[in-house]
């Protein structure tokens, strides 16, 4: 049997050097460059370049799909695994990273870097591991796929056109959620609700520019000077123990308000700036913007105000105010709900417009869909036995998440690590990074799943 350790240590540094150049890429959704081949913008076209010649590099065929993903094909058979990762990222906050976002840069015995550990770090883990089994001469039966798509931060365009146009693997995982491994991810619901405001002392209300992410930052404006609020809004920051400022012109006060950013499908783990600058903003004016962001959403991240919060079998239901802008008495709030599948979908609409409806808001919404498989299936138990094997951790069970996967895009699909049990990697937040030991150790995992699925 090979020596997977080995095999990792003399490949790391390349790893490393190949993670260092797709970081570098700021691979983010922009919609002003995209054109034929680059429908995600110019930026996610180059990484995804970058990805196919590391393929091409190493001697492996690859496939440019329309420059909605990509694939490279390791070792040969009729029936296929396939890994399935993406290459765009999420935004950077402006300020926060003690480290330059798109430079991969060590620190101690860490990596950080946008992209480290979602998802590219990840990708590179699998297509190692891949690679590390087809350059060993074990003797396989099936083909390994290597994936990767440029919109899965954004709704995952990529992946559906991908599979419109190639066949459906046998069977696969994606190397973007936690470990161990994941049978079931709650359906995604977003509601953008929008209203038209009478004006009053509210001038503008911003925070959020992607609706999966819990705000950091958020920032008013109200109508007359600093004197008048600057007291009560220092006594907020105190009780709260936050941060934020004020200043004011001879007609405006401005407030920016900083929070802590997180993950949409664990909004608990942060703290949502536009939802506490509202709630103080509710106590100093009447507004109805600020009255139903602090009445429905003060310290609940499970939709309970708004009466439909709901526990199944993946957990509970959770909801994150993503985006707020107002201004001109124009009103756009986006929310993003993680919904066990078991939910009442007709319910959770019925109470949406008895919150909204007083206010004179309307809603629309896109209700995703869920991923559940059996947690005793062949393919949860065989990559929860990889886990198992390589780690020792006999405690950690399959388990549901909140957070969406390329998992839901094709069938006999999960996700599978990379975050292990215990490790908070900032995935979306500042300073995001990969452990280096952690990294060694996703990729021994995946090479002993791959070939426990190939063999």
């Amino acid at each position: 049997m090979i020596d997977f350790k080995k095999a990792i240590d003399d490949q790391f540094d390349q790893l490393i050097k190949d993670m260092a150049d797709l970081v570098s890429v700021n691979s983010v959704l922009n919609e002003t460059t995209a054109k034929e081949n680059q429908p995600f913008g110019k930026a996610n076209r180059d990484v995804l370049d970058k990805m196919l010649a590391i393929g091409q590099r190493d001697g492996y065929a690859t496939k440019d799909v329309d420059g909605y993903a990509g694939h490279i094909d390791i070792g040969s058979g009729d029936e296929v695994v396939a890994v399935l990762g993406h290459l765009d990222v999420v935004p950077v906050n402006e300020s926060g990273w003690a480290t330059p976002p798109f430079e991969l840069t060590q620190v101690g015995n860490k990596y950080f870097g946008r992209g480290t550990s979602d998802d590219k770090g990840p990708l590179l883990a699998a297509y190692y591991a891949a690679k590390i089994i087809e350059k060993s001469g074990l003797e396989t039966r099936k083909k390994m796929r290597i994936i990767f798509g440029c919109n899965e931060e954004s709704g995952s365009k990529c992946m559906k056109y991908y599979f419109t146009k190639e066949p459906f693997p046998n069977m696969g995982f994606t190397p973007d959620a936690n470990f161990p491994v994941v049978y079931g991810e709650k359906k995604g619901v977003q509601f953008h609700i929008s209203g038209r405001v009478q004006e009053d002392t509210l001038i503008s209300l911003h925070a959020g520019s992607v609706v999966n992410i819990v705000p950091e930052k958020a920032t008013a404006v109200l109508k007359g000077t600093k004197q008048q609020y600057e007291q009560a809004f220092q006594q907020f920051l105190s009780d709260k123990q936050l941060t934020g400022t004020i200043q004011s012109d001879d007609t405006a006060t401005t407030f920016e308000l900083t929070g802590k950013s997180s993950h949409a499908s664990l909004p608990h783990l942060g703290r949502n700036a536009v939802v506490l600058l509202s709630e103080f903003l509710n106590t100093v004016i009447s507004n109805p913007v600020v009255d139903f962001i602090a009445k429905y959403f003060t310290d609940d991240y499970y939709a309970k105000k708004l009466e439909f919060g709901f526990t199944g079998q993946m957990g509970p239901l959770t909801l994150s105010v993503g985006i707020v802008h107002y201004e001109n008495s124009e009103l756009n709030i986006y929310l993003d709900l993680r919904c066990p599948h078991e939910l009442d979908s007709d319910k959770m609409l019925t109470c949406m417009h008895q919150a909204i409806d007083p206010y004179g808001f309307k809603e629309e919404h896109h209700i995703g869909s869920h991923l559940f498989v059996d947690p005793n299936s062949e393919l949860i138990q065989g990559l929860h036995q990889a886990y198992v094997d390589c780690t020792g951790d006999q405690e950690a069970k399959p388990q549901a998440i909140g957070g969406g996967t390329y998992a839901k895009t094709m069938p006999n699909c999960v996700a599978f690590g990379p975050e292990f049990p215990g490790t908070d990697n900032q995935i979306h937040q500042n300073n995001e990074f990969v452990d280096i030991d952690e990294l060694k150790l996703a990729i021994l995992i995946y090479a002993n799943a791959l070939y426990n699925l190939i063999k």
